[in-house]
This record gives C-alpha cells, sequence and structure tokens, in this order.
C-alpha cells in the first residue's frame, strides 16, 4: 500500500512539473489532460528504465563537467518522452533543459516535502 501511494505521489508531482514547465511555455501538451497523463507517466518510466544507463555511460561527462552535464541527461529524458507521447512537444535544446531543470525542482522541493510528513508521521506512531 505505501509503494502505491509512492508511486502515484510520484507520478502526480512529476504531472504538477511537467505543468509548470507549460506554464512556463518550456514545453507544451496542447492542453489535453490525457496528453499530461501519459508524458508524466512515461517520463517516470524513461527514469526508471532508461536515465540509470544514460547516466553511467555519461559518467565521464558529467565527472568531467563538475554534474552539470546532468542537467542535458535530464532534458534527454524529457525529449525521449516527446518522441514517445503523441501532442507532447519539447521547444529545442534550451527550452528542454530548461523545463527539465523546473521538473527537477518541483521533484526536490515536493519529495522533500513528503519525507517530512513522513518523518512526523513515523514519530506518531
Amino acid at each position: 500500500m505505501v509503494r502505491m501511494a509512492r508511486i502515484l505521489y510520484g507520478w502526480a508531482v512529476n504531472m504538477l512539473g511537467i505543468f509548470l514547465a507549460t506554464a512556463l511555455n518550456l514545453v507544451s501538451y496542447n492542453g489535453r489532460f490525457f496528453t499530461l497523463v501519459f508524458a508524466a507517466l512515461a517520463l517516470g518510466a524513461i527514469n526508471v528504465l532508461i536515465r540509470p544507463v544514460v547516466t553511467i555511460l555519461s559518467l565521464p561527462a558529467i565527472v568531467l563537467t563538475f554534474g552539470l552535464f546532468i542537467f542535458v541527461v535530464n532534458a534527454l529524458m524529457l525529449w525521449l518522452v516527446d518522441v514517445v507521447i503523441p501532442n507532447f512537444q519539447t521547444f529545442g535544446f534550451w527550452k528542454t533543459v530548461f523545463a527539465a531543470l523546473v521538473v527537477g525542482i518541483v521533484n526536490f522541493v515536493l519529495h522533500a516535502f513528503l519525507r517530512d510528513i513522513t518523518k512526523e508521521q513515523m514519530t506518531r506512531s
């Protein structure tokens, strides 16, 4: 039950991140709610299945750039969502990098918030 709640929470956070990136005109899902839903699901699946392999393969570039190349890896994952999901669009390299940065910041902030909530619940019980 807890695992399913974490998966749903991660999916909702990805959806919120993509929505915010769309509001900043960095990506587009053409106003279709189901495109947003499937884009968030695809981003989660791509991050679980493909991102670890790409990160390991690009480790030399990540080390040489002191970790900055990870933004390019994140943008590549968002671009893959563009390839897989119809009606989801990215707009060039830099906008995709900034969109990935927005999604990453939303993920970081909301997962930190979740960590605080779960710690609080664990201390109560």
